[in-house]
């Protein structure tokens, strides 16, 4: 995913006053929905001529993210490497590697490990055992990748969407690392939402920098959070990158009776054929 956070406080009142934090929006919309875009700020139709009821807003960044355990036994001369991964699409799947040099210069691979495989909810636990290494764990050198997947066999495949550099200095035998945002193309991608709320019509702005010029995103608000993914609420129009990486689209939502206080999260995602990964995320508080 570009998997960006954006967490969405509700305000009622006539101005935007809310604090932006990591963002997903999660919420539940009754009834059937109506949808218009512009990709300028648009006027309000006439149908929307009353007053604001609500206000959200959020702040988008890269997701995946999680953190990996190591730990060398110099008995065995053994390696296990635990990661957990939060913010994937439900029921993806991962290639999942360590790497020579860092995320900044990756280099070529050294170890595969264990598949990951997200839940229903976006998340993932994976623990890979590997054997004869002598020197434990290097103080720097390695770096763990979380590939879009589910193969490696193509660029888009091969994308990395979450990377953790391995830092040992102490010569320790457990090490942490965060998985962290992939210097790859879309991974970097940023921005904020905003919700308004007029009646019965849901105004949704989005604003991403970052993408890669021209592309396309699918984008969607789900019920739940980046941590814990629910269903589809209200599917967006795709994303596309003007020739400076930029999206400013507004979307017009219809018969919508509130903007929830929690349960809501935005998600933008790496692309319009594979929707593994997510290049941008956002919550509501």
């Amino acid at each position: 995913m570009l998997t960006p956070y954006f967490i969405i406080r509700k305000i009622y009142t006539l101005a935007p006053i809310g604090i932006a934090l990591t963002l997903l929006l999660a919420a539940c919309a009754g009834g059937n929905a109506s949808v218009t875009t512009t990709s300028s700020t648009p006027t309000a139709p006439t149908q929307s001529t009353a007053s604001i009821s609500a206000i959200g807003h959020g702040v988008l960044k890269h997701a995946p993210y999680g953190r990996a355990e190591l730990t060398w036994d110099p008995v065995s001369k053994s390696l296990t490497v635990k990661l957990s991964i939060t913010g994937l699409v439900p029921h993806s799947i991962h290639p999942d590697h360590i790497h020579g040099g860092s995320c900044t210069i990756p280099g070529r691979l050294i170890y595969p490990l264990q598949y990951i495989i997200a839940d229903a909810t976006g998340n993932a636990t994976a623990t890979s055992t590997i054997k004869n290494i002598t020197d434990g764990i290097p103080a720097t050198g390695w770096l763990i990748y979380v590939h879009n997947g589910p193969y490696v066999t193509t660029d888009a495949q091969s994308l990395p969407i979450t990377c953790g550099d391995i830092i040992n200095p102490a010569a320790a035998k457990s090490v942490a690392v965060n998985m962290t945002t992939s210097t790859e193309r879309d991974q970097a991608a940023s921005g904020a939402v905003q919700l308004t709320l007029r009646g019965e019509q849901l105004t949704v702005n989005l604003k991403l920098t970052g993408l890669q010029p021209g592309s396309t995103h699918p984008a969607q608000i789900n019920a739940g959070s980046c941590a814990k993914q629910g269903n589809l609420v209200h599917q967006l129009p795709n994303v596309v990158a003007d020739a400076s990486g930029n999206v400013n689209m507004t979307t017009f939502i219809g018969n919508v009776s509130a903007i929830p206080a929690t349960g809501w999260y935005v998600n933008v995602h790496y692309s319009t054929c594979l929707l593994y990964t997510s290049d941008a995320a956002g919550e509501g508080l």
